[in-house]
C-alpha cells in the first residue's frame, strides 16, 4: 500500500504530461501494474486513469510558450525557463521542430514551406538564403536551421548557394502539394 500511494503521488506531481515510465525502478513500475483501475501508461508516460490523450495534447497546444512561438514563427523565442519535459514532449508530438538548435512551431515550417515555394514559382532556378530571409523577415541565425529543415524533408534541395524546389514542395497556391492533395 505504501509503494502504491508513493507512485500515485508521483504521478500527481508529475501533472498534465504524467509521469515518464522509463525514470522508474522495476519496483515502481512493478506497482502500476497493481493500479489498473487507478493509472494508464500511454506513450511511455504513466497518467491517471481518467486523464485523456486529448487533455495532455491540449495542454501542450496551450502552453505559454507554444503560443510564443506561432506569434513569432519565424524569429521563434528560446525555450528559456521552460521545463525540459515540456520542450521534449512539443518535439515529440509533432507541435514544435528542432533544428540545430532552434526550435519551430510546425505551423512556421508549413508556412515557410509555402513562402518558399512562392519564391521559387518567381525564380524557379532557385533562391538565396537572403532572399529566404528577406521573405520571411528572420536573421541568418533562424533561416539557416529553418533551410536546413525544408532541405531534409525534400522541400528544398541545396544546389551551391541556391535552393532550389525538392519532391515536397508544395504547390504555390497555399495548401496544396504538387500532387494536388
Amino acid at each position: 500500500a505504501a509503494a502504491q500511494q508513493v507512485v500515485l503521488e508521483s504521478v500527481a506531481a508529475a501533472g498534465p504530461l504524467g509521469l515518464d515510465l522509463t525514470t522508474l525502478e522495476a519496483r515502481p513500475r512493478e506497482v502500476i501494474a497493481t493500479l489498473a483501475d487507478r493509472l494508464v501508461v500511454r506513450a511511455g508516460r504513466v497518467l491517471p486513469a481518467g486523464a485523456g490523450a486529448d487533455d495532455a495534447d491540449g495542454e501542450l497546444r496551450r502552453h505559454p510558450w507554444m503560443e510564443a512561438l506561432r506569434r513569432s514563427p519565424f524569429v521563434p523565442p528560446e525555450p528559456d525557463g521552460v521545463d525540459r519535459r515540456v520542450v521534449r514532449e512539443l518535439v515529440r508530438t509533432g507541435l514544435v521542430v528542432q533544428r540545430d538548435g532552434v526550435y519551430f512551431a510546425a505551423e512556421a515550417i508549413r508556412e515557410a514551406s509555402w513562402r518558399v515555394a512562392q519564391l521559387l514559382g518567381a525564380t524557379p532556378e532557385g533562391v538565396t538564403v537572403a532572399q529566404v530571409r528577406t521573405a520571411l523577415g528572420n536573421t541568418r541565425k533562424h533561416v539557416l536551421p529553418l533551410l536546413a529543415e525544408l532541405d531534409a524533408t525534400g522541400v528544398t534541395r541545396r544546389r551551391g548557394d541556391l535552393r532550389i524546389g525538392g519532391p515536397r514542395l508544395p504547390n504555390a497556391r497555399k495548401g496544396e502539394n504538387d500532387s494536388g492533395s
